[in-house]
């Protein structure tokens, strides 16, 4: 099969996502420029096709294909920026010293210990005393009472606090939330203390949306009032409503361990499974082409409607669209190219939001299909076992491991990990799964039949519950998860590259893709063997930005000393989400690092001694406490003072004490306090740097 030549759209959607990410990280063309640019190219193509006898239009027939390749291009590049509601001059960040501001809440509320958080659309703005019409998203949390906790999508409120800019990640390597949200629209956020907003009015949102969102509540009211309690019931929600807002971390984290956090969240599996089962029961309208028709509308109507159910997830965009094009097909009774029908299913989504390129459920769903139509049938076909069972068991292991080799690459750059036993947990989780999503929606559909339900609950609760055990007990198996893994951005194409030539190789027996592929584990070698180098040269001192907590860590080669209380490093998450990811870019593993403690004299390359570090030819003073000042008489000549726990002192004590080149004002402290700090050291010219304003502190030391 030539698949470049028989996947049009395939090689239309690569040009169209190049510029879709051009417009995102080069934003170098205007709107403008890149429409006139389109427009040139047309009217060329036009002008050729017109004079196509005299231009001798079959020679040069690959002129028009390639200006097309370029139009696609410019077209993504330019609709990137048309959606891009940020340039838009009403949008309210652009409006002149706003006043207040009116908006509606566009998803429900996500109660938090202390918060409420949603989403809110801003349409109307007063400026210099005049409302305007406004554009605009913005994160928004609320002090949680009894009024925030009763607010639903499409309620519309006013209030007078001016939103300000989502702040970037206060430590290296930290998840980069700004970026995530900036690519769903949303730039800035607002916290609204108690009786600072103002309900004015209900239903203001899409009415579809409003309708879909209130039965999907009264569809989770179902679930709880039938004993389906607790991690069961959080899963049930999750696996047919996509409501994942009650899974807890240990859930969580045992479901990717075991390579199973797929089924956690709506996905184009549990939008087949239904589609199977809507097509079985459907059956009987295969009689004629009307009766067809009719089928092929209630299939696409209710995929659409499942959708919009469970929150409109890129998987389930992808896979609502992928299947609304085969059942358009199947309509027909017209061939389609898989290929082109994933093609043409992202060309759909990407026009109508092309920032969903970088989500990463978008990116996992499109690689994961893409794996299992071109590596599955090959994979299945190495072994036909005889009986019915070994057959059902090979087939899902063969698009388990077909699934795993398009996203493994993309795995181990988002998520630093590979669950080992994936295949054994995907074995056990999708059928199960399967038979969980058919008793939920029959306990919804015989909700009204109290007794009936009640068993269809608590049959469907045990198998849950069953699921979730086998998850647990698979994490807990000896190296169930290699984590720790941290690969650059251009080592994830590398690999993309390499697997991909490997397997045309094997596909087609063309050498070229052979040669590239090797070349491609070349340039992954040279890339470790730089990566190993860097690791070994690093030497570094970084103060991180964690919430109430004074962390100092020293980097060494391979070494890896940290200075914080016991609590922090037994709070796994908190660990991970703070410091974790920086320490596996910086080649470290985590159980491997030496805590200083009051108790350490001396060890390796670092002596501690009553609040004092000296690190090589580096010396580092803690204070958390007024007393240390007094410890010494004289001025101690240190090159880093580090401030911690609200130290009730002024600047002009600890210059009487000591000589620093470097103050580090550290996030135990309060930012008022840090901010008083910083001022004092401005009045007497002395540099200060303030993690809970600044973020993380990071400095590399010298190796003299």
């Amino acid at each position: 099969m030539n698949y470049w030549n028989e996947t049009p759209l395939f090689r239309f959607l690569v040009f169209f996502i190049c510029g879709i990410l051009l417009a995102i990280y080069f934003p170098c063309l205007s709107l403008r420029i890149s429409l006139t640019v389109c427009g040139l190219l047309i009217s060329l193509i036009y002008f050729q096709f017109i004079f196509r006898k005299k231009l001798d239009y079959y020679k040069r027939r690959w002129i028009t294909g390639a200006l097309s390749y370029v139009i696609v291009f410019l077209t993504g590049y330019a609709l990137s920026v048309l959606v891009a509601e940020k340039n838009y001059p009403a949008h309210f960040r652009n409006m002149n010293h706003p006043s207040a501001f009116v908006g509606y809440l566009q998803e429900p509320i996500k109660e938090k210990s202390k918060s409420c958080k949603t989403v809110l659309k801003i349409f109307t703005v007063k400026e210099n005393g005049e409302w305007k019409e406004s554009t605009g998203n913005c994160l928004a949390y609320f002090f949680k009472d009894s009024e925030s906790s009763a607010l639903k999508y499409g309620d519309l409120i006013a209030f007078s606090i001016c939103p300000d800019e989502v702040p970037v990640a206060s430590n290296p390597s930290q998840f980069d939330y700004k970026s995530w949200l900036g690519f769903n629209q949303v730039f800035d956020q607002v916290y609204f203390p108690a009786g600072k907003w103002k309900l004015i009015d209900h239903h203001y949102g899409n009415g579809l949306y409003d309708y879909s969102y209130s039965l999907r509540s009264k569809l989770l009211e179902v679930f709880r009032t039938n004993y389906i309690t607790g991690q069961d019931y959080a899963v049930l929600s999750a696996l047919i409503l996509g409501y994942e807002d009650e899974i807890d971390s240990e859930i969580i984290n045992a479901y990717a361990a075991s390579g199973a956090l797929h089924v956690l969240s709506v996905s184009g599996l549990h939008v087949g499974i239904i589609f199977v089962a809507i097509n079985f029961f459907l059956g009987f309208l295969n009689r004629s082409r009307k009766t067809r028709l009719i089928k092929s509308i209630i299939i696409i109507l209710f995929l659409w409607f499942y959708a919009l159910l469970t929150g409109l997830s890129p998987s389930v965009l992808r896979s609502a669209t992928m299947l609304s094009f085969i059942v358009i097909g199947q309509m027909t009774r017209s061939h389609t190219n898989l290929y082109n029908t994933l093609a043409a299913s992202a060309f759909f989504l990407l026009g109508i939001n092309p920032f969903l390129i970088m989500q990463v459920g978008f990116q996992l769903s499109y690689m994961a299909v893409l794996g299992i139509i071109f590596l599955q049938p090959s994979i299945q076909g190495m072994w036909e076992p005889s009986w019915w069972l070994p057959r059902q068991v090979w087939s899902l292991t063969s698009v388990s491991i077909a699934a795993q080799i398009a996203t493994f690459p993309l795995g181990l750059f988002y998520f630093h990990q590979f669950p080992v036993y994936f295949l054994l947990s995907n074995l056990i989780v999708i059928p199960i799964s399967t038979v969980i999503i058919y008793g939920g929606i029959i306990l919804l559909i015989i909700s009204g039949w109290h007794m009936g339900a009640l068993v269809v609950g608590i049959l469907t609760g045990d198998v849950i519950h069953f699921m979730n055990e086998s998850v647990l007990f698979i994490e807990k198996l000896p190296c169930s998860i290699i984590s720790g893994i941290s690969i650059t951005v251009f080592e994830s194409w590398t690999l993309y590259v390499c697997i991909g030539t490997l397997l045309l190789f094997l596909a087609v027996k063309r050498q070229q893709y052979l040669v590239i592929s090797v070349l491609s584990v070349a340039c992954l070698c040279g890339s470790q063997v730089l990566e190993a180098i860097r690791i070994n040269q690093q030497r570094q001192l970084v103060v991180y930005s964690v919430n109430g907590k004074s962390v100092t860590n020293i980097i060494d080669g391979k070494e890896n000393f940290i200075k914080t209380d016991t609590g922090m490093l037994a709070a796994r998450s908190m660990m991970l989400f703070n410091i974790y990811h920086y320490w596996w870019d910086c080649g470290m593993d985590e159980s491997k690092v030496t805590s200083i403690q009051d108790s350490t004299a001396h060890q390796g390359n670092y002596c501690y001694y009553r609040d004092f570090l000296k690190y090589g030819n580096f010396r580092i003073a803690f204070v958390s406490d007024t007393n240390l000042l007094y410890k010494f008489t004289g001025k101690t000549e240190v090159d880093f003072l580090i401030l911690s726990s609200n130290v009730k002192t002024k600047l002009k004590n600890l210059s009487e004490h000591f000589v620093f080149k470097h103050l580090i004002i550290d996030s135990s402290n309060s930012p008022r306090k840090a901010e008083r700090l910083v001022n004092e050291a401005k009045k007497v010219g002395v540099s200060a740097y303030s993690v809970p304003h600044e973020g993380a502190f990071v400095y590399h030391l010298s190796r003299e």
